[in-house]
């Protein structure tokens, strides 16, 4: 579903990925690894088209995302969630959630003026897709709760259930577990495990919380300095001579 190939990108001097490469299959949980700086959100952000690489390809199910816009990226069934929160405080719990069907919309700010009959259809299909995802997550108890004042476990799972709802086919979850207690990863691990075989979704995750990543994922890669330094199972990798180094370090 999504093939990465020669990927590079440089920030001035700074070479950030090299040459990287990364396939992800269909319906498969792949965990993206590495100590601070090595790139993975980069990578992320290369992916929803956020940072424009210097040279490379990324293909989404054969479609060449880096001849697409970065609004295009959702409306090809991409969606992700961000490392530091995303949400607007003022806005209900469900209305946050709409935000992520947006690009289904096909009425323009006229119609809306007007309250033309098309956009009530809209925000009512939405409305049903939210409160769905909402469903999914278990937060359907907050729909009408303000996100400010919220704990932070519960942003996080408001901020899923808007990558749900925009109906994706592959997730992107930049460090869904960042801030959660012991517990709270407990749930988000068997969350996601059901996400992915309900939805049939195909799951790209970033994250430090080696528990998580080896419970859930299929497949890991470890990224290093801006390479790909081992991919493979989660038992495999963990073992990996040079994983090891990258986190621990060499002996002296």
């Amino acid at each position: 579903m999504l093939e990465v190939a020669g990927l590079t990108v440089r920030f001035g001097g700074l070479t950030a990925l090299h040459d990287v490469e990364l396939t992800v299959e269909r319906g498969q949980v792949c965990g993206l690894i590495g100590p601070n700086g090595a790139g993975k959100t980069t990578l992320f952000n290369c992916v929803s088209r956020l940072v424009e690489p210097a040279q490379g390809s990324i293909r989404f199910d054969g479609v060449e995302l880096l001849d697409r816009r970065p609004h295009e990226i959702a409306g090809l069934g991409i969606a992700r969630t961000f490392q530091h929160l995303a949400l607007v405080p003022s806005l209900s719990v469900r209305e946050n959630v709409m935000l992520g069907a947006h690009h289904r919309g096909r009425s323009g700010f006229l119609a809306a003026a007007l309250h033309h009959p098309m956009v009530r259809r809209e925000e009512r299909a939405m409305t049903t897709d939210a409160e769905d995802a909402l469903e999914r997550v278990g937060l359907s108890h907050l729909a009408d709760h303000p996100a400010a004042g919220l704990p932070y476990g519960q942003l996080k799972r408001v901020e899923l259930a808007r990558a749900l709802c925009e109906t994706p086919r592959l997730l992107c979850l930049d460090e869904p577990a960042s801030g959660l207690s012991h517990g709270e990863v407990a749930e988000l691990a068997a969350l996601l495990k059901r996400l992915a075989a309900e939805l049939e979704l195909t799951l790209l995750l970033v994250e430090h919380h080696m528990a998580l990543v080896m419970q859930v994922s299929d497949q890991v890669v470890v990224l290093d300095f801006g390479r790909v330094i081992a991919a493979g199972p989660p038992r495999e990798v963990q073992q990996d001579a040079r994983v090891i180094e990258a986190y621990l370090g060499a002996a002296a």
